[in-house]
């Protein structure tokens, strides 16, 4: 046996020990750093989720805290709440200005609400027609209860039996204030029974090609609200229109026909009947 290989078998063994000793330094050596991170992961962790935690009950406590601030103020007693010192209505002129005033109870010192003012909107708003947008608002500053109006624009204005109403572009009817401002406003003469509180789409484009129709001298507009048909008074002429229905086509032959009855010379008071006018026929007369 050659026991000259011996002593490197044991060289490789001594080696292999040595190697292997040196692996369970190494990691001896990094282990430590290793969980070290590994635990400062973990602390992260946990305030993060600690945090967000944190974040939550702040807000659930701030809207808690809100809450009780809401209730509290509407359990309020009155010696506590707002009170007014002086109470402001613009933002129109001064007659509906007057008209709403009637329905302000309020008086200076009064203890109001937030309540009491949207109150005080809805029952403008219900009563007052004519009013477009109403806005109501208490100044913490200055004491102040501000109630700002915005009307309709009258677009005409129609005369009934026993009263007469205006009335805006979207149909709207409400009060006449007779103010000196609506005295060019066409008016429409009405016979029969108004229903509702706007007038039909067909009655108010109607009025919009009357308006239009700068060449036709309208001395009177009836409307028969019963029937749904309208005449109108010219100068030298009575037109019998018909139905609402296609008003406004009416209307532009209308100006056709008194453009060429002038042309040709009549003279003598005739009636113009629009009853075929679907049929297309329309008849001029003699006036009885």
């Amino acid at each position: 046996m050659d026991i000259r290989h011996k002593p490197c078998l044991l060289g490789s063994r001594k080696a292999g020990i040595l190697m292997l000793s040196r692996k369970k330094k190494a990691t001896r050596r990094f282990a430590p750093i290793r969980g070290k991170r590994e635990k400062a992961l973990r602390i992260k962790r946990i305030i993060l989720v600690l945090s967000a935690f944190a974040v939550i009950f702040a807000v659930f406590f701030v809207l808690n805290k809100a809450a009780d601030m809401i209730f509290d103020a509407k359990s309020r007693p009155q010696w506590l709440q707002w009170h007014v010192k002086k109470i402001n209505v613009g933002g129109e002129d001064g007659a509906i200005a007057e008209e709403v005033k009637k329905y302000i109870t309020f008086k200076e010192g009064d203890a109001i609400s937030y309540s009491d003012c949207s109150a005080l909107e809805g029952l403008l708003e219900d009563n007052l027609k004519e009013l477009k947008k109403v806005s109501v608002w208490r100044n913490y500053f200055t004491g102040d209860l501000n109630v700002k109006i915005k009307k309709h624009e009258p677009f005409g204005r129609i005369e009934t039996e026993n009263k007469n109403y205006l009335f805006a572009e979207n149909g709207l009817i409400f009060n006449d204030d007779k103010s000196p401002r609506y005295e060019a406003l066409l008016k429409i003469k009405t016979e029969g029974e108004i229903k509702g509180e706007f007038l039909s789409k067909e009655f108010v484009e109607l009025v919009k090609a009357v308006k239009g129709e700068t060449d036709l001298s309208v001395e009177e507009f009836t409307v028969n609200m019963d029937k749904q048909s309208f005449g109108l008074t010219l100068k030298g002429a009575y037109a019998d229109m018909g139905g609402l229905k296609d008003g406004a086509g009416k209307i532009k032959v209308l100006e056709r026909v008194m453009a060429e009855s002038a042309r040709r010379g009549f003279k003598e008071p005739f009636k113009i009947d629009f009853n075929y006018f679907n049929d297309g026929k329309i008849y001029l007369k003699p006036s009885a």
